[in-house]
């Protein structure tokens, strides 16, 4: 695969930094003036990078939007003034990176280097013919919470690594837009993104997902959430529904990892789903803004489908599992037991604990909640709430 690099400006700008780390690189910089001419260059290069940076005879934002809309296949970087607005009006109109006018050779050579690594995986996946076999029964599940930090990207993450251990093809879908972490917690370092999928394929009616995905060893498939947190703005929950349509075609579960918040797009999530975890602490303020989110989603006649996790926290004892129930008026499914220091653990090395901890006992609960949720008999988990070997594992 031969790259092609362009830089197009109208105002004659200088691209010696540019030249200088491509040279390094052994690839070759060509400038050009004329905006016929760029055309040109892109119909006859099927691997094009190019530069735009902001023009005065053109509006640069405009100019990328068209030349992302005639040629999907360019790689378009757009160089503009130093401004957070420019970040979103530079995803909106198609830019695939953004430079801006004080970027340091570092950021610029890291973005070389993405759109090398871009360009190269796109090629190889063109070559790769994708094989669609519609699966049957796909159960969708979505991962909620009324408060951050209180473990729903830890049961995500660990619940799709049981369901891949019991031979089920797992997909979670990072509907945290601004801050997900789900690839995170999986050491993986997503090279495409929703953002990707809504800007190269969805927008150009090319729905399917599976180039998007990033694959973990376990075989758990992710679609990452953006990699820059202004981007969630070119999500909607018509993405998050086509995706999640997309993505039955090949999984048997699909997690969608939630915020703490209720978006039109968290809200579609939940609709789509089969099951709703909603993940609680013995917290008074969490399980204050848990019967909010309950109201809420038996305002919109949701409530049926919802499934109490309690992720305990041992020095937390004065509200029991009984009061838990009776505050939000529903039955505990499954409770987590407090092992903070492996979890910790996991999370830091990008291991699920799961994987690295399979013998304690929040392993075998998350491992039984898995089996549970594809059972036909019972409602409730009872997995080792009765053990007395719990507080050994929290200290």
């Amino acid at each position: 695969m031969s790259i092609k690099w362009y830089f197009y400006s109208d105002t004659n700008s200088r691209v010696d930094e540019i030249e200088l780390i491509l040279q390094k690189r052994s690839q070759s910089l060509t400038s050009i003036q004329k905006l016929d001419d760029i055309y040109v260059k892109l119909e006859q290069t099927p691997h094009a990078i190019l530069f735009l940076k902001a023009n005065t005879v053109y509006n640069v934002y405009d100019l990328c939007q068209e030349v992302s809309a005639l040629y999907p296949h360019a790689y378009i970087i757009l160089i503009a003034p130093d401004n957070n607005e420019n970040v979103k009006k530079a995803m909106h109109v198609g830019a695939s990176n953004l430079l801006t006018f004080s970027s340091h050779e570092e950021e610029i050579t890291e973005v070389i280097i993405q759109a090398q690594k871009f360009m190269s995986l796109r090629a190889k996946q063109e070559n790769t013919p994708v094989l669609q076999l519609t699966k049957k029964n796909t159960k969708v599940i979505s991962i909620s919470s009324s408060k951050g930090g209180i473990g729903r990207t830890m049961l995500t993450v660990n619940l799709a690594t049981a369901l891949a251990k019991q031979g089920k093809k797992v997909a979670i879908i990072d509907a945290n837009l601004q801050f997900g972490e789900v690839a995170l917690l999986f050491d993986i370092k997503p090279k495409l993104t929703i953002y990707d999928w809504v800007k190269e394929g969805y927008d150009r009616g090319l729905f399917s997902t599976e180039k998007y995905m990033s694959k973990h060893s376990t075989g758990v498939s992710i679609l990452a959430a953006p990699q820059r947190p202004e981007f969630f703005e070119a999500i909607t929950e018509q993405h998050i529904e086509t995706a999640v349509n997309e993505l039955k075609k090949y999984y048997d579960v699909i997690l969608i990892d939630h915020t703490s918040t209720l978006s039109e797009i968290h809200l579609k999530s939940l609709v789509l789903s089969d099951e709703i975890l909603l993940i609680t602490t013995n917290d008074i303020p969490v399980l204050r803004s848990n019967r909010l989110f309950l109201d809420t989603l038996q305002s919109l006649q949701l409530s049926g489908k919802v499934k109490l996790v309690l992720n305990r926290d041992s020095r937390k004892k004065a509200i029991s599992d009984k009061k838990v129930e009776e505050i939000l008026q529903i039955p505990l499914y499954a409770s987590l037991p407090d092992q903070g220091q492996q979890v910790a653990a996991s999370i830091n090395e990008g291991i699920p604990f799961l994987l690295k901890n399979s013998r304690v006992v929040l392993s075998k609960v998350i491992f039984q909640m898995a089996q549970k949720l594809f059972s036909e008999t019972g409602n409730r988990l009872e997995g080792y709430k009765k053990q007395k070997s719990w507080l050994a594992f929290s200290k």
